[in-house]
């Protein structure tokens, strides 16, 4: 299908550019978002009568936006989430997540504004951004973390606490893996204590068999006197 972009669009064309695209692509995102218009004669003559104008328009919000980057305060948005110790959230977060916590930071954006193609799924310190403007772009951190203590944490590092290395078939932080040993050392501890409460050693072995071959010999000796 054959539309005119009505703004810069990533990956395809700037504004007035004449491209071809799958259909479903224009009917479900580019015609509906207002980005593009049927490329029929009527509406190419319609563009060209007006093509100064929207360019001009375009300038003009690209300033506004530009503008707009320069006055945003925050650099980091912290997201809280509930999460294991391997990192793993005990959900997810999503484009509409993150607008939700930059407009609760005073900049008013929609989950469309966010560029993220992807759920996150762990606990992670990155660069997001999001689009002011088709040509305009904010980038800041997004934290998630599973407390104000960590986020300040990873914020200070650098870095999610939770790091991607794998050891062991485990991803684990520093304090998980320190967790871990002390675990495995405690339990290390009870079975061995068990084991001391419920095995014998070799000399009460030697006296528990000595006792029963003298209980043996004095019921033999019995029946030899009744016997006799």
């Amino acid at each position: 299908m054959n539309v005119i972009l009505l703004e810069r669009v990533d990956k395809l064309g700037q504004i007035g550019d004449l491209v071809t695209v799958k259909s479903g692509y224009a009917r479900n995102f580019l015609l509906p978002k207002g980005k593009a218009v049927f490329a029929s004669k009527e509406n190419i003559k319609i563009f060209e009568d007006k093509k100064a104008q929207l360019e001009g328009d375009n300038i003009k919000r690209k300033k506004e936006a530009e503008s707009l980057a320069k006055t945003i305060s925050f650099k980091e948005i912290i997201v809280i989430r509930a999460a294991s110790e391997s990192g793993q959230l005990y959900g997810s977060v999503s484009a509409k997540d993150i607008a939700q916590e930059i407009t609760s930071s005073g900049l008013s954006v929609n989950k469309s504004q966010v560029i993220l193609n992807k759920t996150l799924k762990s606990l992670s310190y990155e660069d997001v951004s999001i689009k002011l403007h088709p040509e305009v772009n904010f980038t800041f951190k997004l934290n998630i973390a599973r407390s104000k203590e960590e986020a300040k944490e990873q914020s200070k590092t650098g870095k999610a606490i939770i790091t991607t290395e794998i050891t062991g078939g485990d991803i684990r932080s520093e304090r998980a893996q320190k967790d871990a040993k002390r675990f495995d050392k405690k339990n290390n501890a009870n079975k061995i204590n068990k084991t001391d409460k419920t095995e014998p050693n070799e000399s009460d072995k030697d006296s528990s068999k000595n006792l029963e071959k003298e209980e043996i010999k004095g019921k033999v000796t019995k029946t030899k006197d009744k016997e006799d």
